[in-house]
């Protein structure tokens, strides 16, 4: 199922454990982050995944306790995000065609 959020992302559900993202070029925020060099601002990676967390698996998120950037996502780059949905906290590990991109995890309301 694919449906675009908020940020501009489509996003393409594979089921409870993963789904894809991709901002295409014409996305506002491409504009300032950073003129001649876009780039996928991390708090709209972060955010989206967040928003994505909420609709497939339920759960309130309290916040994220680690998230580590690994690289850069371009304009028009296909993303999958893998969810590791444990007791306390969820961790998601997010990979491009070039490799990995982004691990966070964030953490289930108490």
């Amino acid at each position: 199922m694919n449906n675009k959020n908020i940020h501009g992302a489509i996003i393409d559900v594979a089921s409870e454990g993963s789904f894809s993202m991709l901002f295409n070029s014409d996305c506002l925020f491409f504009e300032g982050h950073f003129p001649n060099n876009p780039v996928v601002p991390g708090v709209l990676l972060l955010d989206t995944i967040y928003d994505n967390l909420l609709k497939i698996i339920g759960v309130d998120i309290s916040g994220i306790d680690n998230a580590r950037f690994y690289k850069t996502v371009l304009p028009n780059e296909k993303v999958t995000v893998k969810i590791n949905n444990q007791l306390d906290k969820i961790i998601c590990t997010v990979k491009s065609d070039t490799g990995k991109v982004l691990k966070a995890s964030y953490i289930k309301e108490k």
